[in-house]
């Protein structure tokens, strides 16, 4: 029986609260008249068929590398940009992609409606969004806190993300739960003391149960 009662919740944004870009990258394609296949790779979830994130995971490129790499690749492919400076906004923010993971949805307004801190711990966000559009959205304000490395200059897995985000949930840390899908800054978050779960992007509901279990939210 779990006997931890957290009274927060940390998260990743991007395969946590929002899909993962392979999730959304066949509905982007549709909705924009594409052929299929202009957004190349779908990292795990058809394993072996994305070299670029095998050489991820071989450790010859960095997280942030695959994305900028997966990006340029579909801009080449004839991904248009409709305006936006990075096809990353592009693909997020066409009307009708659905970006949000709804079981973090439900999550975080159960969270917000129970009293729960509620924070995002995030190294990009801001850099692959824009500040502008994320506060234009509905969800913006269930957030207490908003952390992105990219404004701060240290990113997950440096321990000091993580610390300033524990003092700004003004919570102990072994009462924050901490998601996120990058199983290294998942480690990171252990090591700052948090509840840290890791999110598996090609079965991701449990966590989100896991994590009611630690918020006592059913």
């Amino acid at each position: 029986m779990n006997t931890t009662q957290a009274q927060g919740l940390l998260l990743d944004v991007g395969v946590v609260f929002f899909k993962s870009a392979w999730e959304v990258a066949d509905q982007y394609e549709q909705l924009r008249g594409l052929p299929p296949g202009t957004v190349v790779g779908r990292g795990p979830l058809d394993s072996g068929t994305d070299e670029r994130w095998d050489r991820y995971l071989q450790g010859e490129a960095t997280e942030r590398e695959y994305w900028l790499d997966f990006a340029a690749k579909a801009q080449a492919n004839g991904a248009p940009l409709d305006g936006h400076p990075t096809i990353m906004r592009a693909i997020f923010q066409t009307p009708g992609v659905e970006i949000i993971r709804p079981e973090a949805l439900a999550l975080a307004r159960d969270a917000k409606e129970t009293g729960l801190r509620l924070g995002i711990l995030t190294n990009e966000l801001m850099d692959f969004q824009g500040r502008e559009w994320v506060e234009s959205q509905e969800w913006f304000s269930l957030f207490d806190i908003i952390i992105d490395s990219s404004e701060i200059a240290i990113r997950k897995p440096d321990i000091r993300a993580y610390e300033i985000a524990i003092e700004q949930m003004d919570l102990p840390a072994g009462e924050i739960v901490f998601i996120d899908d990058n199983p290294t800054y998942v480690q990171g978050g252990i090591a700052a003391g948090l509840i840290s779960l890791h999110l598996e992007v090609t079965s991701p509901d449990s966590v989100f149960k896991t994590a009611r279990g630690h918020l006592n939210l059913g």
